[in-house]
């Protein structure tokens, strides 16, 4: 049993594992009991991480009482010891992303039907926002791991998370890719960042111009306010940012957020009264959007809409909104999708606008690729690179100055070329390794393929907390092999080294200096890299270049 949170802005995790003891609440059960119990465990120095399924709300408000009948689970949180920053490799990256199929529970007129009837209720004064969501199902042989590590670079955000509370994985596990804020706490100050208005990638337009999504978004801006006005300090509640907007692989999303100072006699179930659910996956007035969404939609939400994160010893906490989420159980896959409806909503945009938020799960089909430069003299190495992707190059021009191609090789045999300026890297490189392993389970290295989700990650994360431009990896068996877009050479009584294959990418420069004789393979540690004369790393685009590590130990 484990919960893993990933940050994918800080790049840092929170990996739960082996609980103390499984805290759980059924409809029915005292609400206090289970605050009781996570104070307890709190004041022991504990950590508390795990669900809150939306449907918690009818423990918490006896107005929403239907939305659970009696002895349904609706909360599931362990408690932990301290977290470790080190999930398994196999969490975070895998070569190539299980395949999901899924299908929606509503037709196009289901939903209008719907639709309608929320129109209704807007017009009649009941509301005057709701969100209508549906879900959509399928199979799959892959387990909980393999689908967030193979989906996470499709939706990064900060509040990534698996939530697997069950023995033998006998109960559900939760896939969250949620991109928004519940709560965040730390000490007295509380912050919230609720979401609100939703454009494809390919819109033209500034959403902060468009009138719909600002309305909706500060309808759930100020029943936010009201909603952390219970609890904080009077004054204290502001608004320092109003429709943001955040960049996503498949769509724009406008955010906002609102913070506060608690007052001092608050605690955690007087925070979860008056916040929970966020407004944002509910509409407003949050109790009658609720009793609409409850009459409208076919079943009870579950985890997708609540809350998953953590309770920290220190008072320090993090939920976020288990939208974008994924539920798993006996290979049956649900993800809930949905959107807020306000009376100039249009239903058919709506409806895309749910179908749009499935994107996710439907990554780009991966290409072959080169990068090569090209200048005065013309392409460098085309031949090689040619052979290499084992497909004509199209016609490369000369440039004045340097330039960077970019050659995709897509499935169906065709070549796709873009060109960039080139910017030299300053050296010595700045240089750091990898706590985790290359291996074919998190990166194919036969070929030079777009699902770079290791590679870049990897050089990201690093680069985050270190600073390092590049990042090395060792495999298995403790041998340094690659950089993350470089060949590594070292530099040991005048003679260049290189890591031998397999295991690692044929690089262009690699096998030219290999085959000139200027470089021979070599099984490198390490320690060897640390005592050597000199680090080099380098690639076809950019030859040679010096390195010198940041930090000896991995990262």
């Amino acid at each position: 049993m484990y919960v893993l949170l990933d940050d994918q802005a800080t790049h840092r995790q929170l990996y739960f594992t082996d609980p103390i003891e499984v805290l759980t609440y059924r409809m029915g059960e005292p609400v206090a009991d289970l605050f009781a119990a996570i104070d307890a465990a709190q004041a022991k120095g504990y950590w508390i991480a795990g669900l809150f399924q939306y449907e918690f709300a009818a423990a918490l408000e006896p107005k929403l009482s239907l939305l659970a009948a009696l002895g349904t689970e609706l909360v599931r949180l362990g408690v932990f010891a301290a977290p470790s920053d080190h999930p398994p490799a196999c969490f975070l990256y895998r070569s190539e992303p299980p395949e999901v199929a899924l299908s929606p529970d509503w037709s196009e007129i289901d939903y209008d039907r719907r639709f309608h009837q929320v129109e209704t209720y807007l017009r009649a004064g009941d509301a005057y926002q709701v969100n209508l969501t549906f879900p959509m199902r399928g199979h799959t042989q892959a387990g909980a791991s393999d689908l967030y590590a193979g989906y996470r670079q499709r939706q990064p955000g900060r509040y990534g998370a698996i939530v697997s509370l069950h023995d033998d994985q006998s109960g559900p596990e939760i896939i969250s890719l949620s991109p928004e804020l519940f709560f965040e706490r730390s000490g007295a100050s509380m912050r919230m960042r609720p979401m609100k208005g939703t454009r494809p990638k390919s819109s033209n337009d500034d959403m902060r111009d468009d009138e719909k999504s600002r309305a909706e978004n500060l309808m759930i801006v100020d029943l936010l306010r009201n909603d952390l006005s219970r609890l904080c300090e009077p004054g204290s509640v502001q608004v320092p940012e109003l429709f943001a907007i955040e960049d996503y692989p498949t769509l724009i999303q406008m955010t906002s957020q609102v913070i506060g100072e608690l007052r001092d006699e608050v605690r955690w179930q007087d925070i979860f009264q008056a916040l929970f659910p966020c407004g944002s996956v509910t509409g407003a007035p949050k109790i009658r959007a609720m009793e609409i969404i409850h009459e409208l939609e076919s079943g009870s939400r579950g985890p997708y809409c609540g809350a998953v994160g953590f309770i920290a010893p220190d008072d320090t906490a993090s939920f976020s909104v288990t939208i974008r989420t994924a539920v798993l159980e006996h290979n049956k896959l649900r993800y809930d999708v949905g959107s807020g409806v306000v009376l100039d909503s249009g239903g058919p945009d709506e409806y895309r606008e749910c179908l749009l938020k499935a994107g996710i799960w439907r990554p780009e089909p991966p290409t072959q690729f080169e990068t090569l430069r090209t200048g005065p003299e013309g392409p460098v190495r085309a031949a090689l690179h040619a052979a290499r992707l084992g497909a004509a190059l199209p016609d490369i021009p000369s440039t004045d100055t340097p330039h960077r191609v970019r050659v995709d090789l897509t499935l169906d045999g065709q070549t796709e070329l873009s060109m960039s300026p080139m910017h030299d890297l300053t050296e010595p490189v700045p240089l750091a390794v990898s706590r985790y392993r290359l291996t074919d389970a998190v990166q194919r290295t036969d070929i030079k393929t777009s699902r770079r989700d290791f590679y870049d990650g990897e050089r990201t994360r690093i680069g985050a907390l270190c600073g390092a431009s590049e990042v090395l990896f060792l495999d298995e068996a403790g041998l340094v092999k690659e950089g993350s877009f470089t060949s590594l050479f070292v530099q040991s009584d005048g003679q260049l080294l290189t890591p031998a294959a397999p295991g690692l990418l044929p690089g262009i420069l690699r096998q030219e200096l290999l085959d000139q004789g200027e470089a021979i393979e070599a099984e490198l540690t390490l320690s060897y890299l640390l005592s050597a004369d000199a680090i080099f790393i380098g690639n076809s685009l950019r030859g040679l270049m010096r390195a010198e590590f940041v930090s000896p130990d991995p990262v």
